[in-house]
């Protein structure tokens, strides 16, 4: 059966997205979308970085060496590359089709060399295959949309936007006449950062890196201008893991919101739109701050769960950090929390031991039990789509496993998502319902299947 999954992997503080397409259990369409961590590597970037290098292996037809058809890295921060050095030491002969970027080609360089320059090694040639953007660009600027990579089935990955950052009057100048070659700062980085919508046969999910509140602006005008409306997304991926400083544009984390801050954030979230909203979360930089994480779960399904915790079925656990009014008499009350919930968003710290409260329940939940059994701190969500894949009623199997119980062979992987179709089958279809717009625009028009053309590429010789 032809079938795509997506997942998106803990690896602590830093952000990890991983795509595969299969045709009859040969997995011929493979892209990775940022790799890095900036703390806890020990406990999710090694088993993230195991279980990828397997994936990546069982990509190549001729041996165990890996392929990758395509890796896109939103932004230069190190919690979004830099265990990308540790997959290249586990898969030394690797090859790479191309590898996408936003911002300057030297902003990233570190210690240990630039990044981009050791990936582009890895491709036929480093020149035309290591690409970045121009300011402002979007795959959403007129029909018909133009995908910047697609795979041989129906898989289509479409720029949202990328290098927003200094967008007036500069859309479309090349990033070196706009930016300097000095490092940037946090905010010029984070701005510049590249999002992917990426369409999965009738399906797709919105795949972000730290973008900020221009980002959401320069996005908002965009899609309104041009009538998108992403209707059919199972997945949003929250920007920049959370923040509340930098989605609402603040000057600092627990700065007053105005209302047209609001607005904005707002009305992104509703032409992005996601089912359910993964947040890649940690306790630092207090994120993802709940207050975000509701501004992008009211547009999410209300209908049901999608996953659930046995042990406190109906309910699962999210960790985020508590947005509570200051107190001018009492000590800060803001600090991150687990608690159970039954909402469609769903965080990478799942059962947090160094938050301030791991166990925190409210009615008319019950008391909230022991996170799931053997559970390490973080948990991997994967999706698996086919062509009869929709988002309403939902029918996608949503699989959440713990950073170390994360499958180590093919078969152990499929045995996961056969026992989500299994529990999904057990239960009452529910119809979702999700704020509906005055337009749908059209979405894209399917591409027929290039079945020939995967079975040649299956028998060509590796280079």
């Amino acid at each position: 059966m032809n079938k795509q999954r997506l997942y998106f992997l803990d690896v602590g503080q830093g952000m990890c997205t991983y795509f595969e397409e299969y045709d009859d259990g040969d997995i011929v369409a493979n892209v990775l979308f940022d790799l890095g961590s900036t703390k806890s590597k020990r406990r999710a970037g090694l088993p993230t970085l195991a279980f990828l290098a397997e994936r990546i292996k069982a990509r190549d037809w001729t041996g165990d060496e890996g392929e990758l058809d395509a890796v896109f890295i939103s932004h230069k921060d190190a919690d979004h590359v830099n265990l990308l050095w540790g997959l290249l030491e586990l898969l030394p002969k690797m090859i790479i089709g191309r590898v996408w970027h936003s911002g300057r080609y030297e902003w990233y360089t570190s210690a240990k060399g630039n990044i981009l320059k050791k990936l582009g090694e890895r491709t036929a040639n480093p020149k035309t295959c290591v690409r970045n953007f121009r300011i402002g660009a979007s795959s959403f600027r007129a029909r018909p949309w133009k995908p910047v990579w697609q795979s041989d089935y129906s898989a289509w990955a479409y720029v949202m936007a990328v290098n927003t950052s200094d967008s007036t009057g500069n859309v479309g100048k090349p990033v070196d006449t706009v930016y300097s070659s000095a490092l940037p700062d946090g905010d010029l980085a984070n701005s510049t950062s590249l999002g992917i919508y990426l369409r999965m046969y009738g399906v797709g999910a919105v795949i972000f890196g730290d973008a900020t509140f221009s980002t959401f602006q320069f996005v908002n005008r965009l899609f309104l201008a041009e009538s998108v409306w992403l209707d059919n997304s199972f997945a949003l991926q929250a920007p920049h893991h959370g923040s509340r400083l930098t989605t609402f544009g603040l000057s600092k984390t627990d700065g007053a919101i105005s209302t047209e801050a609001a607005k904005v954030v707002d009305t992104f979230a509703s032409l992005a739109y996601g089912a359910t909203v993964i947040v890649s979360a940690d306790t630092s930089h207090c994120h993802p701050s709940l207050e975000t994480v509701n501004a992008f779960v009211k547009y999410a399904d209300h209908s049901r769960s999608w996953w659930q915790d046995t042990t406190i079925a109906p309910y699962h656990y999210a960790s985020v950090y508590f947005d509570l009014p200051r107190s001018t008499t009492l000590a800060a009350p803001n600090a991150n929390y687990t608690y159970q919930t039954g909402q469609n968003f769903y965080t990478t710290l799942y059962y947090g031991l160094n938050t301030t409260k791991w166990n925190f329940s409210y009615p008319p939940m019950g008391a909230a039990a022991t996170a799931t059994g053997p559970s390490t701190e973080g948990m991997n969500w994967m999706y698996e789509i086919d062509a009869n894949s929709s988002v309403f009623p939902t029918n996608i199997p949503l699989v959440g496993i713990t950073s170390n119980r994360l499958p180590k062979t093919a078969a152990s992987l499929d045995a996961l998502f056969a026992e989500a179709h299994a529990a999904r089958a057990r239960q009452q279809p529910a119809q979702a319902t999700a704020p509906v717009p005055q337009a749908q625009p059209h979405c894209g028009a399917a591409r027929a299947p290039a079945h020939r053309q995967a079975l040649l590429r299956r028998l060509k010789p590796r280079p």
